[in-house]
């Protein structure tokens, strides 16, 4: 389903609302960030959120993230929503979402769980990778294996060993099911929450000049990058964005440009959307 016009640029403007009181609580503490994904392609050819997406991505190194969760929702009141597997038992989300209180933004996948499902900003860590590209790979696929444990815990995603929760089940065979729901049943959530922490975690004690959303196979830069960030306009807000944002852009893209195909622009349309009084 398309938005109409006027949903999305409602939506679009709780999204600046919530990724701007993003920035005064870093701005406040010190706390680096950067914006990534779809939206640091937005900024970089659009100065504003991409025309038709309906989110945003920010990301922020280790040390920033872990201090972001401890002061944010104290700075946040009653507007906002710090949602995280320490404040949320139930979210299949490992990374931090910061959610607007009063709203609803409820997609087919997870339209069931019991949590909060407001508009949302999301936020990932990045950590040092190494620089042997097949430990890199290996780092990310021993996280995504454990990322499809923790988000079993809430959502079954296959028409195998369980009860499919999702509206298309994803294709898998009946014997990595099996081996997968056994792994869901004998593990808490918790203790795979720590495994992918340390997962993620494995390299940052380590003299490296990268970090990455690990998750992903190819979103990385340098830390000097990071450190050294510059500051892009983002519809009404000054935002933080790496100091070589293209470069950012074509690591994780392979290559990007203004004018992406259409079958490329995707959105995560919600079955429900609520907007704040």
């Amino acid at each position: 389903m398309n938005y109409k016009e006027a949903e999305l640029s409602r939506l679009q403007d709780a999204l600046y609302e919530t990724l701007g009181e993003v920035d005064r609580v870093c701005r406040k503490h010190g706390i680096r960030y950067f914006v990534t994904g779809g939206t640091a392609i937005g900024a970089y050819f659009w100065g504003k959120i991409l025309p038709w997406d309906d989110d945003v991505d920010v990301g922020m190194m280790r040390p920033d993230y872990e201090r972001f969760a401890e002061v944010a929702q104290k700075e946040f009141g009653d507007r906002f929503f710090l949602q995280t597997p320490d404040t949320e038992s139930h979210t299949p989300f490992y990374f931090m979402k910061v959610r607007m209180n009063g709203s609803r933004f409820s997609e087919a996948t997870f339209r069931h769980i019991k949590m909060h499902q407001g508009i949302y900003v999301d936020i990932f860590p990045f950590d040092k990778i190494p620089k042997q590209a097949w430990l890199e790979r290996l780092q990310h696929k021993v996280l995504f294996f454990f990322n499809g444990l923790f988000i079993a815990k809430e959502i079954w995603q296959w028409k195998h060993c369980g009860k499919c929760d999702i509206p298309e089940p994803r294709k898998r065979g009946w014997l990595p099911c099996f081996f997968t729901r056994l792994l869901v049943t004998l593990l808490s959530k918790r203790l795979i929450y720590i495994i992918m922490y340390k997962v993620q975690t494995f390299f940052n004690g380590r003299s490296l000049s990268e970090v990455k959303n690990i998750i992903t196979k190819s979103e990385r830069v340098p830390i000097e990058d990071v450190k050294q960030a510059q500051t892009v306009t983002l519809g009404p807000l000054q935002v933080s964005a790496p100091r070589d944002l293209l470069l950012y852009l074509n690591n994780h893209y392979g290559s990007v440009r203004k004018d992406i195909p259409d079958e490329m622009k995707v959105s995560h349309r919600p079955e429900e959307l609520v907007f704040p009084n």
